[in-house]
């Protein structure tokens, strides 16, 4: 076994045994702080309470430069544990997510802000090793700059990249000419023209976008966000044609922070075999270091079911406590079997229900454990982002059940980690219109049974009754909130949110009409 470490930006621990993932998870949904930093001890302390810690082999930590109490806390915990650590570089760590894939052969691109010194790295995977073929510095950092420019829309850098890629998809003038950004193919690097990246940077481009505007109109941060994300796509699409042609590959693994740019990855997507691991960003270092083991071949994932979880027992003695906050609500337990049934019809009655049962997922995407459901309507959409405090300009996802893609999305992939997005088929829109971006996109789960037989035959249950395979899917938690991980955060949203049922494991609460 491989305990795997990440305590950094969104600290996350895992652990591996052979060809298996048994544990995965960030330790924000232990803490309740977004994007927590730091030693992961309470996901840790989950792993170390559910095994024998003689049976660890040793200890992966992703990234390798840390001073302060970030080394004192990872010292002491050897300490403790008296098992040797290996420290894998931040950009190796998530490279070797590509042994989640099926490539034989991949070129593999690490794309982020910036670890252990440098913000891209491309390597050539074959087997179980990888061969560096292109680097670039922190200076010359492309998720810096789209980091500076979500600081400079007024929203928060490194948490809130997607909405300056959602903003980017609305209709508006496209006319900024500026050369901030390039690949240089005889460097095999990314060219900052700023030279300077963070703070420095946003004061930047500030000056060169915005001069003397005290506020930015709607209309203003659509420009200066499609300005972005045109430059993205651009320079990180002539840097994989580059090393694509240069080494004659076609398979590319896509990680780091900017790999969760859905509209990057599917202009990607069309002209190469693509995989992007469903926990791309810095919470994935945990598994990436413990995969660079030589004695880990390739893992198979259909879902990333990895972290703490729900139990009946649990829910039913947190139920009995918190009977006085539940008076309002009535309480019944649901037999495995009758659940598709039950869910089915309260969300056919235009019901918003909770999913919060079974393992959470790993990554930054709910796929049914710890979800909001209900049908993907407009009006659904407007009630949701309300609740729950949304940008209103942000979209929904859907999930999809798989053997429908091609009635509903226009050239569909398997997609069951939410990691592209798809145009949807116009006679369909109207449909599903609340789970379309402006741009008549989605960004799809696409579920097959076997990754997850309850939530499957939820949806199914409602195909078979009105026709239509797709429920709106949205992460179940707060805004600026992680995604709920145990009974209590379930309970405590749920009522914060006043939405119309919550399914606990196997209780249902629900309000009573």
């Amino acid at each position: 076994m491989i305990l795997g470490i990440c305590d950094g930006h969104n600290a996350s621990s895992s652990l591996i045994e052979k060809d298996k993932i048994l544990f995965a998870m960030s330790e924000e949904r232990f803490t309740r702080k977004k994007n927590q930093r730091g030693f992961p001890e309470k996901s840790i302390n989950y792993i170390l309470n559910k095994i024998k810690v003689e049976d660890i082999d040793c200890i992966s930590i992703g990234g390798v430069f840390r001073r302060g109490e970030r080394i004192k806390k990872l010292k002491n915990f050897q300490s403790k544990i008296n098992k040797k650590f290996i420290y894998i570089y931040h950009h190796l760590a998530h490279s070797y997510l590509y042994k989640l894939s099926e490539f034989k052969e991949a070129l593999v691109i690490s794309i982020d802000g910036g670890g252990d010194g440098l913000s891209f790295l491309a390597s050539i995977a074959n087997k179980n090793n990888l061969e560096i073929i292109a680097q670039s510095d922190l200076i010359d950092s492309v998720g810096d700059f789209y980091a500076s420019i979500t600081e400079l829309l007024g929203f928060k850098p490194m948490e809130d990249e997607g909405k300056v890629m959602s903003l980017s998809s609305y209709e508006g003038e496209d006319d900024i000419d500026l050369k901030i950004l390039d690949y240089i193919k005889e460097l095999k690097s990314f060219k900052n023209y700023l030279g300077v990246i963070g703070y420095e940077a946003t004061k930047s481009l500030k000056k060169l976008m915005v001069k003397d505007k005290i506020q930015l109109s709607f209309e203003d941060k659509v420009r200066i966000s499609k300005f972005a994300q045109r430059t993205l796509e651009e320079v990180v699409l002539k840097a994989i044609d580059d090393l694509s042609t240069e080494y004659n590959i076609n398979n590319v693994v896509f990680v780091g922070g900017v790999a969760q740019n859905v509209k990057l990855n599917s202009k990607i997507a069309e002209k190469y075999n693509l995989f992007v691991p469903p926990f791309m960003g810095d919470e994935g270092l945990c598994l990436g270091a413990s995969l660079a083991d030589k004695r880990i071949d390739r893992i198979n994932i259909d879902n990333t079911y990895f972290g703490y979880e729900i139990e009946n027992e649990n829910a039913e003695k947190l139920l009995e406590e918190m009977k006085n906050k539940l008076k309002d609500y009535k309480i019944e337990f649901i037999e495995e079997k009758d659940i598709p049934e039950v869910i089915g019809n309260l969300i056919l009655e235009n019901k918003i229900v909770c999913l919060s049962r079974g393992k959470m997922e790993f990554g930054p995407r709910a796929l049914g454990n710890r979800s909001i459901i209900a049908l993907p309507t407009k009006e659904n959409k407007e009630k949701i982002n309300k609740r729950l405090k949304r940008s209103w300009f942000m979209p929904f996802a859907p999930t999809i059940l798989y053997e429908f893609v091609d009635d509903y999305l226009i050239n569909p992939r398997y997609s069951p980690f939410m990691t592209q997005i798809f145009k949807v088929k116009e006679d369909k829109i109207k449909d599903i219109e609340g789970v379309v971006h402006v741009d008549k996109t989605t960004r799809p789960q696409t579920l097959k049974r076997e990754a997850n037989k309850t939530y499957y035959d939820i949806i199914k249950y409602i195909y078979d009754c009105i026709g239509i395979p797709v429920v709106l899917n949205t992460s179940f938690n707060l805004h600026g909130e992680p995604i709920v991980c145990s009974e209590r955060d379930a309970i405590n949203s749920f009522l914060k949110a006043d939405f119309d049922a919550l399914l606990l494991g196997s209780y249902l609460i629900s309000k009573v009409r």
